[in-house]
């Protein structure tokens, strides 16, 4: 049974409410319009009082939407920008900001996934001057898309065409693994040009006390999950599964992407840009358009259904927020290897990189590190069980 001091603390008073309105120069009455619009949920706790008339409560994390309201109204004046950015980033909205989007993002998958193996199959004719993956190579080359532009800067026109195959297995569901590997063949093989399109060069040299994320070896595991997931097809009815499992595919998606976002912001200072393979997950975190937000949600809800295909919600949760604390604190060091004079040797990435090369040489730095602060008559950074 749940105490009340548990019960409490799902509800926000209306004195925290308005305490956010008088930061944010927003009104009761804008309040009462953005739940009318659905950008704010229409639950509310009236709870009478014996001498004082009734006390209004509202949802936990209220205060919290009313400042992201404010902020995205200040990017964009209109309703339905500010609703599908509130459901994106994990607040509580009226459907009609997302699941309408979804079944028209799940219908085209649909379509696309129906006619694609007819469309391919076109090229393997004798009469076809063109194999499918030079077409496409082709069509890759002249886009304009934010994406596509990006992958064809770091494989180049000449191995599009192998990109092309790769992801053309994928799309059937196909893909197993990358196969053998000619020899002399080795830069235009599919497994170079995948690791090339996704930057993930650095992530098999970058390390932190020999630990490396070996993202090279996850990439063909990764590639097959993701084939069998879109070889079961059906996304367009996947936008009629209930709210609270949609919105988990969508946190689990979102997260994903911040771990690796959080993860790149802390050590690219320190390694560089690239830092960790990680760059383009970080990319896609800030600047990823709407109806690839749209296509990860419903490939991570058929994820879901591939065994051991991915950690559960609340791990990948939790992996999220200790990656956001690491960046938090990263970003203090930085700071300070950047303005206080006391820090610009120990703090130099060269001189960190050198500290991460094994525990007796990281002891050795933080102790350093400790010895400065404290002469500063600052609280030691690390404790004496030399946490990292």
């Amino acid at each position: 049974m749940a105490t009340g001091e548990a019960v409490e603390s799902d509800w926000e008073t209306q004195a925290q409410v308005d305490l956010v309105l008088a930061t944010t120069g927003a009104t009761m009455d804008k309040v009462r319009r953005w739940r009318r619009e659905g950008l704010l949920s229409k639950e509310i706790d009236w709870r009478p009082q014996a001498y004082h008339g009734s006390v209004v409560r509202y949802p936990k994390g209220t205060c919290a939407q009313i400042h992201a309201i404010v902020a995205l109204f200040e990017e964009k004046d209109l309703v339905n920008y500010v609703g599908r950015r509130l459901w994106m980033h994990g607040f509580p909205v009226d459907e009609k900001f997302w699941r309408p989007r979804l079944k028209f993002m799940g219908r085209v998958a649909d379509r696309i996934a129906r006619l694609f193996p007819a469309f391919v199959d076109r090229f393997d004719r004798p009469s076809s001057p063109l194999t499918f993956g030079e077409a496409a190579a082709v069509k890759i080359g002249e886009a304009r898309d934010i994406v596509l532009s990006r992958i064809k800067r770091r494989v180049g026109v000449d191995r599009l065409p192998a990109f092309a195959q790769v992801m053309e297995d994928v799309g059937r569901g196909d893909f197993v693994s990358f196969g053998h590997v000619v020899a002399g063949e080795e830069e235009t093989s599919g497994r170079r040009v995948m690791v090339d399109a996704l930057d993930l060069q650095p992530s098999g040299r970058d390390s932190i006390l020999g630990r490396k994320l070996n993202l090279l070896r996850l990439l063909p595991i990764g590639l097959d999950n993701v084939s069998t997931a879109i070889s079961m097809g059906h996304f367009a009815a996947i936008a009629d599964a209930p709210a609270e499992e949609i919105a988990k595919a969508r946190d689990d998606a979102r997260n994903g992407v911040l771990i690796g976002f959080y993860l790149y912001e802390t050590n690219r200072w320190i390694y560089g840009d690239g830092a960790f393979g990680l760059r383009l997950l970080a990319w896609i975190a800030r600047k990823a358009p709407d109806t690839m937000i749209d296509g990860m949600t419903l490939l991570m809800f058929r994820l879901r259904q591939v065994p051991d295909a991915i950690l559960p919600s609340d791990k990948i949760a939790e992996m999220a927020k200790q990656a956001r604390d690491a960046c938090i604190a990263s970003r203090k060091l930085e700071w300070l290897w950047l303005n206080d004079p006391r820090f610009s040797e120990i703090l130099n990435p060269k001189r960190i990189k050198l500290a991460f090369a094994d525990q007796i040489m990281l002891k050795l730095w933080q102790r350093e590190l400790n010895a400065i602060i404290v002469q500063g008559t600052e609280k030691p950074l690390f404790g004496s069980n030399h946490e990292s």
